[in-house]
């Protein structure tokens, strides 16, 4: 496999579905046991529904915002700059507490067909604020 580079005007940004206030943008598609990469960008008060991922580890870098994670009844205050772990099998969930959008890299241990759900979902394309804020780091 030859090296790659990507250009955050390169990339697409998903919506799982129409009223889905956060954007997924895949860094990686990788085979079935692989881990994914991607971007995260979570609108103002956005909050993501509790869920827990049986095989996987999810791995989430704060690049900008800051955000609250609900781990298996513990509260994580994380903001730019942090590192946060949530260990396969724990039941999670995330909200932007802030009035301006979080951005996260997260890395999914194990693929468990992400990718391929996001690549099925709607695509969203990223606007110049994301543009801007992913040149910025």
């Amino acid at each position: 496999m030859l090296p790659q580079i990507l250009h955050p005007e390169q990339l697409q940004g998903y919506r799982f579905n129409a009223d889905d206030h956060c954007r997924i943008a895949l860094l990686s598609h990788p085979g079935p046991g692989a881990c994914t990469l991607f971007i995260e960008i979570h609108e103002p008060h956005n909050r993501v529904p509790a869920h827990s991922h049986h095989q996987a580890a999810e791995l989430y870098f704060i690049l900008r915002g800051s955000v609250i994670f609900h781990v298996n009844g513990q509260t994580i205050n994380a903001s730019q700059g942090d590192f946060v772990t949530v260990p396969e099998t724990a039941l999670h969930d995330l909200e932007n507490p802030g009035s301006a959008r979080l951005y996260m890299l997260t890395v999914l241990s194990h693929d468990e067909g992400f990718a391929d759900l996001v690549a099925r979902s709607i695509p969203t394309p990223l606007d110049a604020e994301d543009i801007e804020v992913l040149h910025s780091l």
